[in-house]
């Protein structure tokens, strides 16, 4: 990767990661505040009406979001031709999904849901209004505007709107009008940012390659929807309401600080590769390290979630909502495992390989199917551990895969976990026993959580930057070489993290 690509990309992390932890913790509090405002029936019916408007985003967009960013040439017609066809489409899907609303009832029998899709399907038009803007703004690694704009507008959105309509007593509408506010200010924000040509293009030439590329981006992306949404299709199915609330909280719990957090990775991420295409040894070292550093993270963290559910679910959600810690518990093995193979599925987007990804999300809901219906009788734990199964399958899918198209063993895919496994056990382990101690005091709820917190973010630093896993080593040391430590060491965290990569560097070769 040239200094050039690894400083844009250190730029757009660095301004990602502030927007992304900005956001997580408005969530945070977000989630808390509306969690003692509204019912469960609340979440659950807008988890249900969100499933069937991402049914139709994956065809309202076709893939234009990507292939802007992964196509190497881009012209201004090709802007024009994507910014027409998400303007039709989102239009197009507006007015299909209204008028087919109703056939909700058929799937789910909740004549409630109704109204609320109908009130959201605005999203794909403001959607299709800001799709070019802000895929145009990643493809230039614009992230400071980027954060700028979605972090404004999730403040007046969500803590402004959806807060103020929650304690006045609107009840579901709440959420769904937090969500379009947020939805219009960043189609506001995002063109205000890329200024990009909004007149139609009538060539075909221009909107072909666009298709080509995106069509079948389209279809891999509808495909996970299905495969990511079944269990909410089938728990409100089977279950209810209610118990797809319990299931929605718990999920969004631990899936929200990841999708958090490689959300901001991904971003920076695709645009990276799809510049190193062409260069496959160079793209597989920059996929080992990618991969190595997000699982010794979230790893990590998500084995701290699940020893501290129970302080998690008190403080965030509340008394009410206990039926969901065990739940949280096994999500929390579960949902690191999909966001770790995140960066192999970046791979195949980047290099075009998008058959096999076809056929690898095939399987999938297959695999996930047949587990649902294995595990039916376990309730929300069944389901859980069927996530959980299916996960493995997929991450020994795609490492086959990228010793296919990276020509890479499965030993050098698989030693890449070992960090993130390794710390993620002390981390657990060590969190256990302060919370099996705190718990046996009888403090507050909050005190623990905070001891928990304050305690896994100890411990992570230290195993980190103390006693790193040898291959997590060299991964910190190719990081800080491409970041251009050594050229620059004036300033005192420059000379310290010089200093510790030194100290690296040291390390590894006495280990080598």
């Amino acid at each position: 990767m040239s200094k050039n690509l690894a400083s844009k990309a250190v730029s757009g992390l660095k301004w990602s990661s502030a927007g992304t932890i900005a956001n997580a913790v408005m969530q945070i509090g977000y989630t808390s505040v509306m969690a003692r405002l509204l019912a469960p029936e609340a979440f659950g019916l807008v988890a249900l009406a969100g499933v069937l408007l991402r049914f139709g985003y994956y065809f309202a967009n076709l893939g234009l979001n990507q292939a802007i960013v992964q196509k190497e040439e881009l012209t201004t017609d090709n802007i024009r031709a994507a910014f027409t066809s998400s303007a039709l489409l989102g239009l197009a899907f507006t007015i299909l999904t209204w008028l087919l609303a109703p056939f909700a009832i058929m799937i789910f029998d909740m004549p409630d849901v109704v109204p609320i899709v109908r009130v959201m399907t605005l999203v794909f038009l403001l959607g299709g209004l800001s799709a070019t803007a802000t895929s145009l703004l990643q493809r230039n690694m614009r992230f400071k505007e980027l954060s700028i704009v979605e972090t404004l507008s999730y403040v007046v959105a969500y803590l402004g709107v959806g807060v103020l309509l929650a304690y006045l007593d609107f009840g579901v509408w709440s959420l769904v009008y937090a969500s379009l506010a947020q939805s219009a200010l960043v189609a506001i924000g995002a063109y205000a940012m890329a200024r990009h040509s909004v007149l139609p293009v009538l060539s075909w030439s221009s909107y072909k390659p666009l298709f080509a590329y995106g069509s079948k981006m389209s279809l891999i992306s509808f495909l996970e929807f299905i495969y990511s949404d079944l269990a909410t299709l089938l728990i409100g199915r089977v279950l209810g309401a209610y118990r797809l609330g319990i299931y929605n909280r718990a999920f969004m719990l631990v899936n929200l600080p990841m999708y958090n957090l490689t959300r901001t990775v991904s971003r920076v991420v695709f645009p990276s590769f799809s510049q190193l295409q062409s260069e496959t040894e160079k793209l597989a070292k920059v996929y080992l390290s990618s991969t190595t550093l997000l699982a010794a993270l979230i790893i990590p963290v998500c084995l701290g979630i699940m020893v501290a559910a129970p302080e998690i679910v008190y403080v965030v959600l509340g008394d009410q909502w206990l039926e969901s810690i065990p739940v949280l518990q096994v999500l929390s093995l579960a949902i690191p495992l999909s966001f770790i193979t995140m960066f192999a599925g970046i791979v195949c987007d980047a290099k075009a390989v998008l058959n096999w990804k076809i056929v690898i999300t095939v399987t999938l809901i297959v695999v996930i199917s047949a587990l649902f219906f294995l595990l039916r009788q376990y309730g929300l734990i069944g389901f859980g551990f069927a996530l959980l199964i299916s996960e493995f399958v997929r991450i020994g899918m795609y490492q086959t895969l990228m010793k296919k198209i990276l020509h890479l063993s499965y030993w050098k895919q698989l030693r890449i976990y070992l960090p993130g496994l390794m710390n993620g056990a002390v981390v657990a382990i060590v969190v256990y026993l302060i919370s099996t101690l705190l718990r046996n005091l009888e403090l507050p709820h909050l005190a623990i959580l905070v001891a928990q917190m304050a305690t896994g973010g100890v411990v992570f630093l230290v195993m980190v930057l103390l006693f790193p896993h040898s291959v997590l080593k060299e991964q910190l040391h190719l990081i800080l070489s491409k970041v251009g430590v050594q050229d620059n060491p004036t300033s005192y965290y420059g000379k310290m993290l010089l200093k510790y990569r030194k100290t690296l560097v040291k390390e590894t070769e006495s280990v080598s």
